[in-house]
């Protein structure tokens, strides 16, 4: 349902003033309410006219006129809840048809934190009806006086609407009395609809408002066309379902996604529009865009375009635009200001070295601004069977600048989920040299190199005397033994140890980085190359995720193959590359 609130705060006073000049004393007020009442009718026939001059479908199915008038109130009286009582019901029990501020009743009432809960026994206090003045000061503001302020600070994706119904914690009815005194109080912001982040907004306090609401003269705004409950039961949880992936990508642009409660938009001063976003949901952008998701096309032509005069920023989707998630994303990204949607022709860069791509569907993309990265975020639709992104893989997309949704069906998936389990930190081999190095790649490898091992050359019982050398490094793989030696060694010795299985591998004291890495490794028997590899996620399907590809020395062992790169990886990206059914990376 759409509720429109058409309020007018100088009604009484013109036709009172007219009253008075025509006519005079007793005759004077018979008049006056004679003329006022003609002319409320005139009003709402106006008002009516031109939106009914397209048929609206049975959705907008009330607007009323409220006439404004100054709060009344005075002595006060307790009435203790009863069981299965909600506030509303006491209202009418207790004063009838008059209306009363919801601001009044939390005033009288200080110790009740919130009126849309109360519980049997609790003691409310309520004006008595029609009394001369209130129990305490209500401000008064014909004469342009305002209430002392209290001060709001603005976040990101405020908006005025919310402020309003939630810091001051108002009705929609109360809204446009509260917007206009809103605007006396910050006249240096020129467009309320667009709140500049940060800012100080100077409020009223929420229990003096300047004037209460009359009692609204209603018309009813009605087709002859029946009013299908089911089908809007059923139109309401289709749009439910629509905002399962609509509604995070949107928090995640900064934006707001109401679906809930009753939002309000002032108009021209004089009226407003109270929206059922349970029937229409509101999108809020951050660059002061609002869009309205018509599921049930209940807006009409004329009532969009009455929006449209006071409010350039309000845009409209309509149910045909609205068929899935993804159309109603590119509809409302379309009307962004500093927004756009685009399919992923080419996969993004996210490093260079090593080359890290990424691959979603949809990209939506923020307007570039001097010395701030553009906004990105990423849309991934997933396949039928087609598994999320592993958590160091969507951690490290985000951690470089692409926010990641990833959608099944219509509705995005939730991000929690638990940590992976990490291996250990990326080994550094930099800085090391002759057998620091060695021992350090050997270990790393899995291999378990001796320091400065005694190795007999010749024995008594076989050469007739003992000779024997310190090895810088001695490893033993199976039978065979390897010396990793910086000083030379003879010949003779060399021969009389390969005779007896065991080898020697010369080291320079010097040596480092490729030269060394490969020299021990092809002496050791340990395959190693030198190419231009490449992991993705997943590691198997039709079409990649994420890939990584990069140059590398890759030693394969028995157990796993450990790829060793000379230039440095992002701090994010280690644990996307360390846990790799293809081997973990190393640095030399």
């Amino acid at each position: 349902m759409t509720g429109i609130s058409l309020q007018s705060g100088n009604a009484l006073k013109r036709s009172g003033t007219e009253g008075r000049r025509q006519n005079g004393g007793r005759r004077f007020w018979r008049t006056s309410a004679r003329t006022l009442l003609r002319r409320s009718v005139i009003l709402v026939a106006m008002i009516s006219l031109p939106l009914l001059s397209a048929p609206l479908q049975a959705r907008e199915d009330s607007a009323r006129l409220v006439l404004q008038k100054t709060a009344g109130g005075g002595e006060s009286r307790v009435h203790v809840v009863k069981k299965g009582e909600s506030l509303a019901a006491i209202l009418r029990s207790q004063l009838g048809n008059e209306r009363i501020s919801p601001a009044m009743i939390r005033r009288l009432n200080p110790g009740i934190r919130n009126l849309n809960r109360i519980y049997p026994g609790q003691r409310i206090v309520f004006p008595v009806p029609g009394r001369g003045k209130p129990s305490g000061p209500i401000a008064d503001n014909r004469e342009g006086k305002f209430p002392p302020e209290s001060t709001y600070r603005i976040r990101e994706g405020d908006s005025i609407s919310r402020i309003i119904l939630s810091e001051l914690n108002l009705k929609p009815t109360e809204a446009l009395p509260a917007y206009r005194l809103i605007r006396k109080l910050n006249p240096e912001i020129d467009d309320l609809n667009r709140l500049p982040t940060g800012q100080t907004l100077r409020l009223p306090p929420s229990l003096t408002l300047p004037a209460t609401p009359a009692d609204p003269l209603k018309t009813t705004l009605r087709t002859t066309e029946k009013f299908d409950t089911k089908a809007t039961a059923k139109k309401s949880s289709a749009a439910d379902d629509r905002l399962g992936m609509i509604r995070p990508v949107i928090h995640r642009m900064r934006g707001a996604v109401t679906a809930t409660g009753s939002y309000f938009i002032p108009l021209q001063e004089s009226a407003q529009i109270t929206i059922d976003c349970s029937m229409i949901p509101v999108v809020e952008l951050d660059d002061g865009t609002t869009v309205l998701l018509d599921y049930g096309n209940r807006l009409s032509e004329n009532l969009k375009a009455l929006i449209r005069q006071s409010w350039k920023n309000y845009v409209f989707l309509t149910a045909e635009e609205l068929h899935d998630g993804l159309a109603g994303m590119q509809g409302i990204v379309r009307h962004s200001r500093n927004y756009r949607m685009v399919p992923a022709d080419k996969p993004l860069a996210l490093t260079a070295k090593p080359e890290i791509l990424v691959f979603p569907d949809w990209l939506i993309l923020g307007k570039e601004t001097a010395g701030v990265p553009p906004y990105r975020q990423g849309l991934f639709l997933l396949d039928r069977g087609e598994r999320p992104l592993p958590a160091e893989a969507k951690e490290f997309i985000e951690k470089s600048g692409v926010a990641v949704t990833e959608i099944a069906g219509d509705r995005a998936l939730s991000s929690v989920g638990t940590s992976p389990t990490r291996r250990p930190v990326m080994v550094d081999l930099r800085g090391l040299k002759g057998i620091a190095l060695a021992e350090k790649l050997l270990t790393t490898l899995g291999e378990a190199p001796m320091r400065n091992a005694e190795v007999t050359v010749f024995d008594e019982a076989r050469n007739g005397f003992n000779l024997s050398v310190t090895a810088d490094l001695l490893l033993r793989k199976g039978e065979k033994r390897f010396i990793l030696q910086t000083k030379r060694l003879p010949e003779q010795f060399v021969q009389v140890l390969r005779e007896a299985g065991t080898e020697v591998i010369p080291v320079g004291e010097n040596n480092q980085g490729r030269p060394l890495i490969e020299g021990v490794l092809q002496g050791l028997g340990i395959p190693v190359s030198y190419g231009f590899f490449s992991f993705r996620i997943p590691e198997e399907g039709k079409r990649p995720r994420l890939t990584a590809s990069f140059s590398a020395l890759r030693a394969t062992t028995e157990r796993e193959a450990v790829y060793l790169i000379d230039f440095d990886v992002p701090p994010a990206g280690l644990p996307f590359l360390q846990n790799r059914r293809e081997g973990r990376i190393g640095r030399y």
